[in-house]
């Protein structure tokens, strides 16, 4: 994302303005990036006439010429508001250094970050979003560090060892992306199944990661259109969880067409609805949900020792 790195390197200026001179890997652990970033950093600084330079052996390290006067004049007023809002939204997940690096470049531009969006991580199940977890992920996306974890996965915890790329927000859920020693190929956790999460010292080179990345990337079943008469008193929710075109009113209820239903979650959530839903059709589908109630049923009718 173009907006990060400027305002990375934004944070680099700003640093080495109040310090005389940082090394390498003093800048690449308190960015949480690796060395080889902030060389890169380094070259795009130098490219835009920023007067950077580097001195070597004991005592040496990156340094601004001392009459360095940072120009404000170097990004438009469109990017300077870009670059604000970006920084905002990343505030959701952010830490103290990224909010003290938001309100030195407000400080810098004179302008305050327009407060036009907003995005709640947190779940109703969890009081909090789990930011440790987060910022132990990006410190290993960051630097190219292998991540070990036990990932749950029906029922049985899988070990894995991974090479992570990138976090990813999709389907209401966080995702690790990256490349799975095991399988040997990039693969798709969710944050939630995964424990006993070990940021390793080993390293690895930075991946190349496939042009098109797999679109279904929870589970590789084939999908399976199903349509189903929800009461209106859950009208409420419906209309939240599907489109409006999927959804058609009658005198018994709402009928609803899921045109991309997979076995790992249709049947979790038609069973969700309780007595305020049922499968219309297929056949095949209605008398599966007709059959885990009937074992629902069964379970509960049974006596229970304990």
């Amino acid at each position: 994302m173009r907006y990060c790195m400027v305002a990375r390197l934004f944070q680099i200026v700003y640093l080495l303005m109040e310090r005389d001179s940082m090394t390498a890997k003093e800048l690449a652990d308190k960015l949480e990036v690796s060395v080889r970033t902030i060389n890169r950093d380094i070259e795009k600084l130098s490219e835009a006439r920023i007067p950077i330079y580097a001195t070597r052996g004991r005592g040496g390290g990156i340094s601004l010429l001392s009459d360095f006067v940072l120009n404000k004049k170097v990004l438009t007023e469109e990017e300077k508001s870009s670059i604000l809002s970006s920084m905002k939204v990343l505030g959701t997940v952010a830490y103290d250094d990224e909010k003290q690096a938001l309100s030195r470049l407000e400080d810098f531009f004179g302008e305050v970050a327009q407060d036009w969006i907003e995005i709640e991580l947190d779940t109703w199940n969890e009081g909090n979003f789990d930011r440790d977890r987060f910022r132990q992920l990006k410190g290993a996306i960051l630097s190219h560090k292998k991540l070990s974890f036990d990932y749950m996965k029906k029922g049985v915890p899988e070990f894995r060892t991974i090479r992570p790329c990138k976090l990813v927000f999709r389907a209401q859920a966080w995702y690790l992306y990256g490349f799975c020693e095991k399988r040997q190929d990039f693969r798709y956790f969710k944050l939630h199944r995964m424990a006993h999460l070990i940021v390793l010292e080993e390293r690895f080179d930075p991946l190349v990661l496939p042009k098109e990345e797999p679109r279904h990337y929870l589970v590789k079943e084939p999908a399976f259109a199903v349509k189903i008469l929800v009461q209106k008193c859950m009208a409420y929710r419906i209309y939240d969880e599907l489109p409006a075109s999927a959804i058609i009113e009658r005198k018994e209820g709402l009928v609803c067409t899921i045109s991309n239903a997979r076995e790992s979650w249709f049947y979790d959530y038609i069973l969700s609805y309780g007595p305020y839903a049922r499968v219309i059709e297929p056949e095949e589908i209605q008398n599966k949900v007709h059959t885990m109630i009937k074992e629902m049923k069964e379970l509960y009718d049974k006596e229970l020792y304990l």
